[in-house]
């Protein structure tokens, strides 16, 4: 079996690998005295509570659930575990990385022999290598882990044996392209069929990728629909300036940058003191830079590249009108709901979006925005001119959604709605100690 390595950050495997045994510590405890008083039956130490939040890697810019999720949800009583070493050891909790889902020791096997027995694991097998399911047991129950939340579906899925006979339970946040285009693949289905019964709740960003588990099998009694929260207070309401537009996402697919560009290119005559600005970097960078040069909006549009949340926030308070064209893209990937129309509502700024997967139920067309179908990119363009024409109603719509999103999008109110569902207490319910020991 492969041990974490000595030195990596936080393994916190007690000397010889293994984790310590319930039974180990109630023996320790009879021949320490340690008795109840005659008469009275023994009654259980309360467990203190511990999350392991295990994602594919913690150190993408894009996720900022995530981070949140492990500085928030239980405060020095958290470990991680990831399928990558990125951006784990910044926590400074206790960390498992190289959490593979392939057996790593193929022994003598030849390359045919090697290729059949991988199919044929990769088909019918367990999500995670059974040395893999050994090194996850030793850290959680090094750990005390009591409640674990993976993030994304194809990692629930890989902590799901695990968590299972370990009697942890088991929370799996799907987020969207995990509810979507990931269900095309047979081996995904069995193994979201197999995860469904050893789950204690399925939480979905959207009512639409609740709605696709369900359809593949998930009992409705384990779906929660939690979008992921915004902070209210980084992102409010600034001094907008006449005419800009603002869209934030990674330059993919299902962003389709491009045709945000388009809808703009059709207005921009019409109002010559509209600009464009968008934040984002992706495999779309080259696509968006020729269509802004053929339609000749160098002056007009800009691209800014990955920016820094706190740049993100100080852009929303001077654009006045937030835009997002989300489409299903080529391979069935949606989004969830995009972090970025949320944070766009908190900052009172009107969105004009797609109606695609969960945005809807977030955006109220007409009320906090203007909502048109996939692909229109002349709908996106009259409905930035109606706002354009109109800045009164893109306020109306702007004080309308940040309404909205303090009620409804709130971090705190978000984080309390998980905490709720995972049975975990507050933060000041914790007792403090070493995030590392």
């Amino acid at each position: 079996m492969r041990q974490a390595p000595e030195d990596m950050p936080g393994a916190g495997i007690p000397e010889g690998g293994q984790a310590p045994r319930v039974a180990s510590q109630l023996q320790g405890a009879v021949e320490n005295g340690l008795h109840e008083p005659p008469g009275r039956p023994a009654e259980p130490a309360a467990r203190p509570h511990q999350l392991a939040i295990f994602a594919p890697n913690f150190n993408e810019l894009s996720q900022t659930f995530v981070h949140d999720h492990v500085k928030t949800l239980a405060p020095g009583h958290t470990v991680l575990l990831s399928l990558k070493d990125e951006g784990a050891a910044q926590y400074g909790y206790p960390v498992l990385s190289h959490v593979q889902p392939e057996f790593n020791d193929w022994g003598s096997l030849g390359s045919w022999p090697r290729y059949a027995f991988y199919r044929l694991r990769r088909r019918y097998g367990p999500a995670l290598a059974l040395d893999n399911q050994m090194r996850v047991a030793e850290f959680l129950e090094a750990h005390g882990v009591t409640v674990m939340l993976a993030e994304f579906g194809p990692t629930g899925t890989l902590a799901g044996d695990v968590c299972q006979k370990l009697g942890i339970p088991l929370h799996v946040y799907f987020h969207g392209y995990d509810a979507s285009s990931s269900l095309h693949h047979p081996t995904v289905r069995r193994r979201y069929r197999r995860l469904f019964p050893q789950a204690a709740s399925i939480i979905c960003a959207s009512r639409y990728l609740g709605d696709r588990l369900v359809a593949l099998g998930c009992p409705e009694r384990l779906v929660h629909v939690v979008p992921c929260g915004v902070d209210t207070g980084r992102f409010k309401p600034g001094k907008p300036r006449r005419g800009h537009i603002l869209a934030v996402g990674r330059l993919v697919e299902k962003k389709a940058p491009h045709l945000t560009i388009r809808a703009f290119g059709a207005i921009a005559g019409r109002f010559p003191e509209a600009r464009l600005d968008i934040v984002g970097e992706g495999p779309l960078w080259d696509l968006c830079t020729r269509t802004i040069a053929e339609l000749g909006l160098e002056d007009r549009v800009t691209l800014h590249g990955a920016q820094s949340h706190a740049e993100c926030a100080a852009l929303m308070r001077r654009a006045a009108i937030f835009a997002q064209h989300s489409v299903m893209d080529s391979e069935g990937n949606t989004e969830g709901l995009p972090v970025s129309i949320s944070e766009a509502m908190a900052s009172a700024l009107p969105v004009v979006a797609t109606r695609h997967s969960g945005i809807p139920e977030s955006v109220r067309e007409g009320i906090t925005g203007l909502l048109v179908d996939e692909g229109d990119v002349d709908g996106m363009a009259a409905a930035f001119a109606r706002l354009l024409e109109d800045p009164d109603l893109g306020v109306r719509m702007g004080d309308a959604g940040r309404a909205r999103a303090v009620e409804l999008l709130d971090q705190a109110h978000i984080r309390e709605r998980l905490r709720g569902i995972m049975g975990l207490p507050a933060p000041e319910g914790l007792v403090p100690r070493n995030a590392v020991s």
